[in-house]
């Protein structure tokens, strides 16, 4: 932490050279002013005011994303002025934070560091009022998100949450019913044909497993996996040689996790 000093040269009447300047140098204490005066003997008394600078900036210094400029005054709540540094960071942009902020890291970037913006500032495509909408929403209100609902529910062609609700309002969760694959209890409705209106028809109920084997969302159909079934087999049968699972893991290039949940079943378990 930095202290500004002001230095200031004062004539002091009264000293052993008359009316020569000595420099004195002020902590200067805030709205106070320099004033000689005399107090009842005659005595000169030197009034000297500090203003206390508890932090200080250079222009060039970094903070974080953020590079100074300058030290600007600035106005706050109820007329309070205060201390504040004009910044430039990284992504372009110029912010005037408290001088006070940036020493203390609380304020180290424009707000990009923070990634998107949780509101954006647009029109309603509904009632068409400007107004700040959350990331993920559409309309500024419930009142406007209940009209939305409707006209999707009543749309030609529905959205995939929409055919999702018909068929549970029509027929209930698909936790009530047994998977078809397997008949253990089912987990969600499963789409077996697209093209067909009635939802008895288009929707089937299965379990979390068969659901995603129904969907080509496991193993080969995974577009994020790693192995296939033939490497899972050939891994497993270097287990069986006695390799461990970090060596395997080097060997196909996963994680040991990985190698362990597919050696021991625990992953892709249709595979025999």
């Amino acid at each position: 932490m930095g202290l500004g000093l002001v230095v200031r040269r004062f004539t002091m009447p009264g000293a052993p050279r008359m009316g020569q300047e000595h420099p004195v140098l002020a902590l200067v204490i805030k709205r106070a002013g320099i004033r000689n005066r005399r107090v009842s003997g005659g005595m000169p008394v030197l009034a000297v005011t500090v203003r206390i600078m508890k932090h200080s900036i250079t222009p060039g210094e970094r903070y974080g994303r953020l590079a100074v400029i300058g030290e600007v005054q600035k106005t706050g709540a109820y007329g309070r002025h205060y201390r504040a540094a004009l910044c430039r960071c990284e992504c372009g942009n110029e912010v005037t934070p408290r001088i006070s902020s940036l020493k203390s890291g609380d304020t180290q970037s424009c707000g990009c560091s923070r990634g998107r913006p949780r509101y954006q500032h647009k029109h309603c495509p509904v009632c068409g009022t400007p107004a700040m909408i959350r990331r993920g929403r559409k309309s500024c209100s419930r009142r406007c998100g209940h009209q939305l609902a409707r006209a999707a529910r009543q749309a030609a062609h529905p959205s995939y949450d929409v055919w999702h609700n018909r068929v549970n309002k029509a027929r209930g969760p698909a936790s009530g019913y047994a998977c078809v694959d397997c008949g253990q209890r089912a987990a969600d409705w499963s789409t077996a044909n697209s093209f067909s209106d009635d939802v008895g028809v288009r929707f089937q109920p299965r379990c979390r497993k068969c659901h995603r084997r129904y969907d080509g969302g496991i193993g080969e159909g995974n577009p994020r996996a790693k192995l296939t079934s033939g490497k899972v087999r050939q891994l497993r049968a270097r287990r069986a040689d006695g390799l461990t699972y970090r060596q395997l893991a080097a060997e196909f290039g996963i994680s040991d996790v990985s190698a362990w949940a597919a050696a021991n079943g625990k992953t892709w378990a249709h595979v025999s």
